[in-house]
């Protein structure tokens, strides 16, 4: 018979693993909208699925509605109760708890929201969009509501982009520091007057702040608001909706990918925009622009789940985005060995190494012939990003 102590432990243990189990993983990429546009429910649901949006904020009335059309739902003005009775319908991915909380005041009652949520429904997370303020307030913020998830606002095009990678930067750490998911809203038209009349240049301006959003890790992109996205009272697409739908399809094709991935690193080249950094000149890959012409944002990756290094093996991610709107630009990649600058007395790794480039129009990985073990060129067209995945091999030292 077991005796006391051994059953205590073994209690204790199991108990330990359902609660590990029982904690919220992001699983896939999220792609909503702000607000809904002035149309019944059936083709509100229906214009965001056209759309290409994924995710939808609204009432736990309206889940059989989106599960109809593919939607996971961030549940509106949820309680305790609510998210016991709806926690196992399929179309609930959370619960939407405020639009940037402000003062700090207001951060300890939404801990204890957010708590008692968790206790409720342990399997779904509660989202808040938080304001791009960083500092201070961004560490209490962190410190005191202990978000499952950290959404980043910062509307470049309507605001100015002097501060939006600096933000970026900021908000990725706070994201990486806390372990959670970090997302970030678009503004859904590139009108500087804030206004949602179309723009030449709209379809470039918003792949680049969706790339360089990838790049530095993003799992999520909200789109704000839902009006830029149709045209006033019907269910078609407005000019901008169509170059945002187009965005959708390719995040829908790498998300994927990417929510298992988690950011390592994220360098900038010149000319750099305050508060980022280049690559040390012993990191392992560099990427190099054209003269002249707005720099390159690379951002490197790692599996979630994989180990850092394995024994022979070491698979990698990296996403190379264009900072400049306006032109295109010619790309040379340049590998060295991860193990540059290693003390002399210790004999060199030798490697091979492979190179693949994700394909967005079917989601398939291709392999790139050219040189991969010193690098390659490609061409990068305005504002756009590319996904590569290296895989180096370390031979036997004989």
């Amino acid at each position: 018979m077991m005796n006391r102590t051994v059953r205590c432990l073994l209690l204790l243990w199991v108990s330990f693993a359902v609660s590990v189990s029982a904690e919220w993983n992001m699983k896939e990429f999220m792609i909503t909208e702000w607000g809904r546009p002035e149309l019944n429910d059936e083709d509100i649901a229906k214009a965001a699925a056209n759309a290409g949006i994924t995710h939808i904020f609204w009432t736990s009335d309206k889940l059989d509605l989106c599960a109809k059309y593919g939607l996971k739902v961030l549940v509106e003005q949820a309680t305790p109760e609510i998210a016991k009775k709806i926690a196992e319908h399929p179309a609930l991915w959370g619960y939407y708890l405020v639009d940037e909380p402000y003062p700090e005041s207001e951060f300890p009652p939404l801990a204890e929201k957010i708590k008692a949520l968790r206790q409720a429904d342990p399997l779904h997370p509660s989202f808040i969009n938080m304001l791009s303020t960083t500092g201070d307030f961004l560490r209490t913020y962190m410190e005191v509501v202990k978000p499952e998830i950290l959404s980043f606002d910062y509307y470049t095009w309507f605001w100015g982009s002097n501060r939006y990678y600096e933000k970026l930067e900021q908000f990725r750490e706070a994201a990486m520091l806390a372990n959670v998911p970090l997302t970030s809203c678009i503004e859904t038209s590139a009108n500087p007057m804030e206004s949602f009349e179309y723009i030449s240049g709209n379809a470039v301006k918003l792949r680049l702040s969706v790339y360089t959003n990838l790049a530095y890790g993003v799992k999520g992109v909200q789109w704000f608001h839902a009006k830029g996205l149709f045209e006033n009272g019907t269910t078609n697409l407005s000019k901008s909706g169509r170059d945002i739908a187009q965005l959708n399809k390719e995040m829908k094709a790498l998300g994927p990918v990417l929510v298992n991935l988690r950011s390592t690193d994220v360098f900038n080249t010149a000319p750099l925009p305050k508060g980022t950094r280049e690559a040390p000149t012993e990191h392992w890959v560099h990427v190099i622009g054209e003269e002249g012409v707005g720099g390159l944002v690379l951002g490197m990756f790692k599996d979630r789940d994989r180990k850092a290094f394995a024994d022979d093996v070491e698979v990698d991610y990296f996403m190379v985005a264009n900072r400049d709107h306006n032109h295109s630009q010619n790309v040379v990649v340049r590998f060295q060995s991860k193990w540059l600058g290693i003390a002399p007395w210790h004999k060199p790794k030798t490697f091979t190494r492979s190179v693949e480039q994700f394909d967005r129009t079917n989601g398939e990985w291709k392999k790139i012939s050219s040189s991969c073990a010193v690098g390659f060129v490609f061409n990068l067209a305005a504002g756009d990003g590319e996904l590569f995945r290296t895989t180096t091999t370390i031979q036997e030292e004989k």
